[in-house]
């Protein structure tokens, strides 16, 4: 698959600031280094500094620096594309909310040092039911948003934050946790779907490379939007979300088993498409279908390969 349009590429090896990628171990930190390789090719070395909790090679002969190292480091300002978070697995784990905190407060010292190019911030669904008792993630994800925004304000740089709901696409990192994943693991194991929920569940998928794309152009661009939702243009159940799937990925049909749906309250989360289709239409790309996001999640995940 392709990560971004040749006008958006070009745009990128043009840019004379360089990419900063904090927590690229994650879903969209490896996507978003995936991007920025197909673009860059050859200067991605060059062009391209990374930061983790875990230094690693990231990609071929690309290290990450500790994450700490933002503490010190001086750099000309940059495009920043910031994933590090600890995630909503770990949201009932002790320290949870000042680990969090300091990975924010880490990055507003290195940008107050340094200043910014642009930074991109993904923000979360969960922010519309943010409460310190019962959805710190969501309630995290809101104090990032007001952070970063009173921080741009000031400094003058552009900054991007969208309210993502349900990613698709390559380097899905959580199989089980994700219903798409586990569906998809369900289907290229030769089945049965097993679907855990008792009760109707609304989904819509947004592309990976969807996101990155629209937030790399709107950085380019040197223009602040959001916090505004990504999220997918097609709603769908994951009972339907299952028969697509076999659909699309297997020769032949097979069982899916449900639970019976005793719970009365419909599960839906799901964003508010409209400004995300209005200004990916304006940046000039297409929006990638459901169909094209399944398929390209199945063709990274460890298990991939069709079911005969």
């Amino acid at each position: 698959m392709r990560w971004l349009t040749d006008e958006l590429a070009g745009k990128l090896r043009e840019a004379t600031a360089k990419f900063i990628v904090t927590g690229p171990s994650g879903w969209l930190g490896q996507a978003a280094l995936a991007a920025l390789e197909e673009a860059l090719g050859a200067q991605m070395h060059q062009r391209v500094l990374v930061f983790s909790a875990h230094p690693s090679e990231v990609r071929p002969g690309l290290f990450s620096q500790p994450y700490a190292a933002l503490e010190t480091v001086r750099i000309d300002p940059a495009y920043i594309l910031h994933f590090a978070f600890r995630t909503k697995g770990h949201e009932s784990e002790a320290g949870f909310v000042e680990t969090n905190r300091q990975i924010a407060a880490t990055l507003e010292g290195f940008i107050e040092r340094n200043g910014a190019a642009g930074l991109f911030i993904p923000s979360s669904g969960a922010v519309y039911k943010a409460d310190w008792e019962t959805n710190p993630y969501g309630a995290l994800k809101l104090e990032d948003e007001q952070r970063f925004g009173a921080l741009a304000q000031r400094l003058g740089f552009p900054l991007v934050v969208m309210r993502i709901f349900n990613l698709a696409g390559p380097y899905m990192n959580n199989i089980d946790g994700y219903a798409l994943g586990s569906i998809i693991r369900d289907v290229l194991r030769g089945g049965p779907i097993v679907l855990r929920a008792d009760r109707p569940v609304w989904r819509s998928y947004v592309h990976v490379a969807d996101v990155l794309a629209l937030a790399l152009a709107l950085l380019l661009d040197g223009e602040s939007a959001g916090p505004f939702d990504a999220a997918g243009e097609e709603v769908i159940e994951i009972g339907e979300l299952a028969r697509r799937v076999i659909k699309l990925l297997a020769t032949r049909d097979m069982g899916i088993t449900r639970r019976e749906k005793r719970d009365p309250i419909t599960d839906r989360y799901l964003g508010e498409f409209s400004e995300f289709r209005r200004r990916t239409k304006k940046s000039g790309f297409q929006i990638r279908s459901l169909n094209e996001a399944i398929m390209d999640a199945s063709i990274s995940l460890p298990f991939s390969g069709y079911v005969k």
